[in-house]
């Protein structure tokens, strides 16, 4: 296996993976989930998700190497990106039968993307260096 993808399996596949599985979560009708109490905190599940995005994506652009500063263009795009596919899933949201844009959903992904951003601000102050 190359240098090149192996690389690409351990630092972008699971980002773009991650975000595949945003947009199936999405693309379930709201008929389809179980009646559960877990949905009435899906604030929070959504920050979750777009936390773990938001790690996997700044881990996605960072470059050949294995320790690192941290990087302050690597982690804006990667909350750019972040809070752009939570805008795209609401928006998405918007089109599945049964389910709907909600503004507070959006908000709670950016929420989730700017924690992650802060525990890689943390981890390269406190740390001196970040392996994630």
């Amino acid at each position: 296996m190359s240098i090149h993808l192996r690389h690409f399996i351990r630092y972008q596949f699971p980002a773009i993976g991650w975000a595949l599985l945003i947009f199936i979560g999405s693309s379930i009708p709201s008929k389809y989930f179980p009646p559960s109490s877990i949905f009435t905190f899906d604030k929070l599940i959504h920050a979750f998700l777009f936390f773990v995005l938001g790690v996997f994506v700044y881990r996605a652009l960072t470059p050949y190497q294995g320790r690192h500063e941290i990087n302050w263009r690597r982690l804006i795009i990667s909350v750019v990106i972040v809070v752009g596919y939570g805008i795209l899933d609401e928006l998405h949201q918007g089109f599945v039968p049964g389910r709907t844009l909600d503004f507070y959903d959006g908000i709670a992904d950016t929420i989730g993307g700017l924690l992650a951003a802060a525990l890689i601000v943390y981890l390269a102050k406190y740390k001196k260096t970040i392996k994630i």
